[in-house]
């Protein structure tokens, strides 16, 4: 193989371990993004549904309890989302570096 052929032969496989790590970064991206828009609609709706009972109290005491139940929900809500949020996070670290744990840059000599 001439040195052309191989240099010709390193660059393509540079170009193909770029690409795949682009598009895996890309698809993980993706999974995120769509994890925070369903929790923006979850969110919204538990926020509408209190504004809806809100609507319906007939005194100070139904008001303190509807609001203490919401806010106490809303944070086991919020804490469960960020969880979940993280483990994406972390998921999508461990995806982006594995083609360089498992020697990306060495499969490309």
């Amino acid at each position: 193989m001439s040195a052309n052929e191989e240099l010709n032969s390193a660059a393509e496989k540079t170009k193909e371990f770029v690409e795949s790590t682009y598009m895996s970064a890309l698809q993980v991206a993706t999974q995120y993004n769509a994890k925070l828009l369903e929790f923006a609609r979850i969110n919204n709706e538990a926020v509408m549904s209190y504004f809806n009972e809100l609507s319906r109290v007939k005194s100070p005491t139904d008001m303190m309890e509807i609001t203490t139940r919401h806010a106490r929900e809303q944070l086991a809500t919020l804490t469960a989302q960020a969880k979940e949020l993280a483990a994406l996070g972390q998921q999508a670290t461990m995806k982006a570096v594995a083609p360089f744990k498992n020697g990306g840059a060495k499969g490309m000599s």
